[in-house]
């Protein structure tokens, strides 16, 4: 059996309320064209502080590393505008049948030997399933708003990529044992 799938589709969202309608969280982010359509405030992380130089270049970075962020700059991002990678597994299935007599029928075992995610068996790097992270979805954390009270002010999460290796079993192989009788 092959398979393959994407579809999953995320939005690019602020973490705050940006917009000012109550609701933190639901705001769709604009995708700056340059480092003068964004005002980024510098933060400390663990005891490192991140200047608004550093989180405008690794943002940038993370833009052009998205081809959806990328195609999009200088435009509010769409909901669900983001649809993460396609990808195939192959199962493969291997099944013997072992006939007998018993009391003058012929009676089968059936022997079956399942591989779920066949390519993941060869190359760990196949069939694996990519997901957005939330970090990456919501790179943007809202801090304050300017004196004037209508530009936002944001910091960058730092970020450097959009999709994650889904760690479920979803990405991963199995091998499965079967053994079924048949009444005759």
């Amino acid at each position: 059996r092959h398979l393959a799938s994407g579809g999953n589709r995320y939005s690019f969202i602020y973490s705050g309320d940006v917009n000012g309608d109550g609701a933190s969280g639901n705001d769709l982010i604009y995708v700056p064209a340059n480092a003068s359509e964004i005002r980024l405030e510098e933060y400390t992380r663990d005891g490192q502080v991140i200047t608004a130089a550093q989180q405008w270049q690794a943002l940038d970075a993370f833009i052009e590393q998205d081809g959806y962020l990328s195609q999009n700059r200088g435009q509010i991002s769409e909901r669900f505008g983001l649809l993460n990678p396609w990808y195939q597994t192959l199962d493969l299935r291997i099944l013997q049948d072992i006939k007998f007599p018993t009391g003058g029928r012929t009676s089968t075992i059936q022997v079956s030997l399942d591989f779920l995610n066949f390519l993941n068996i060869l190359n760990s790097g196949w069939g694996v399933r990519q997901l957005a992270s939330s970090a990456a979805t919501s790179p943007l954390t809202l801090v304050r708003f300017e004196d004037d009270g209508v530009t936002p002010v944001f910091n960058f999460n730092m970020i450097d990529r959009t999709f994650i290796d889904d760690p479920s079993i979803v990405s991963r192989w199995q091998i499965q044992l079967g053994v079924r009788y048949l009444f005759n």
